[in-house]
């Protein structure tokens, strides 16, 4: 017999705060309707203190049917690409835009207001990511990845490639002496095991700042901006570095 998997409680809330989003239903539109403070709405959509009764109330107010938010598996999202996405994304920049401006909570009203992306080329991007089985459309016309956010491409493959071209120049040539620039440096001797520890971390991580920005989304806060986050652990080859200071004290007692 095969078994359906149920989505748990934080998978529904998930696709219920995408639902939201996509209807453009802030966090003060539902406590309005259900007579409640925002912060209480805001723990709710959290999955504090929210009964099955509110749960009711919040997808009748959004036209919601809950059965359809209970129906979706939690293995309907993929964890990786396929080689020929990978390639087609890879070959075009603007394709692979409008597909991560939406992976990272972005509707096609987004992406033609930010990013000046003229109505035309968006509806054909979108089109051809709905070909390729990226992106999928709601009857209500929300747009939903059909990949996790988390969702991995090969190491080495033409993602990673294309990476390594643009995305990763771009980062490094950022001013981080800006003042609204933060970055962290460390060096520290670890293990394989101490570096797959700490990657888990940054996956922690990335949740939480996911979930900041979802929230400040709802929110509609003016002020925001879209932000380039880098997290990386890696063995430090120090060769190159023990051998200039050798160098530079060689120069030294020579002069």
């Amino acid at each position: 017999m095969i078994r359906t998997r149920r989505p748990g409680i934080s998978t529904v809330l998930s696709e219920l705060r995408r639902e939201l989003k996509g209807q453009g239903l802030r966090v003060a539109d539902l406590a309005k309707a259900l007579n409640v403070a925002e912060p209480t709405v805001w723990r709710w959509l959290r999955g504090e203190g929210l009964t099955l009764d509110r749960l009711d109330e919040i997808c009748a107010f959004a036209d919601i049917d809950l059965r359809d938010l209970l129906a979706r598996p939690e293995n309907e999202q993929r964890d990786n690409f396929t080689l020929a996405q990978e390639r087609i994304l890879a070959a075009d920049r603007g394709l692979a835009l409008v597909f991560f401006a939406i992976l990272h909570g972005a509707q096609p009203r987004d992406i033609e207001q930010e990013f000046g992306l003229p109505s035309d080329r968006l509806t054909s991007h979108l089109d051809r990511l709905k070909r390729l089985g990226l992106i999928e459309s709601s009857t209500r016309g929300y747009i939903r990845p059909q990949v996790r956010r988390s969702v991995r491409w090969r190491r080495g493959g033409p993602l990673s490639i294309a990476f390594e071209r643009t995305v990763k120049p771009l980062f490094m040539s950022m001013d981080l002496g800006s003042p609204t620039a933060r970055y962290v440096s460390d060096m520290l001797s670890l293990t394989d095991a101490g570096q797959a520890r700490v990657q888990a971390l940054f996956e922690a991580l990335r949740e939480d700042i996911h979930a900041i920005s979802a929230q400040e989304q709802a929110a509609r806060l003016e002020g925001r901006a879209w932000s380039g986050i880098l997290m990386m652990v890696r063995p430090f080859d120090t060769t190159e570095m023990t051998s200039e200071w050798r160098n530079n004290a060689d120069d030294m007692r020579d002069a």
